[in-house]
């Protein structure tokens, strides 16, 4: 029982360590997109509501 509880500990506390590693990816390929989308020339394929990019899939509403 206390084997189980210690291995739940240990996996809460990879599990969280690896989510940590996760969010700071995220962070670094939203800031790679941005990027890429700030120097795209954007070729926008419109639709009813929105149109979106074909290169870089940046999508805008074609209603304010």
């Amino acid at each position: 029982m206390i084997g189980e509880r210690q291995n739940s500990l240990n996996r809460v506390i990879q599990i969280k360590g690896e989510m940590k590693v996760l969010e700071a990816k995220l962070e670094q390929l939203k800031k790679e997109l941005n990027m890429l989308r700030e120097n795209c020339t954007h070729e926008f394929e419109k639709k009813d509501y929105i149109q979106k990019c074909i290169k870089c899939h940046l999508i805008e509403s074609l209603h304010w």
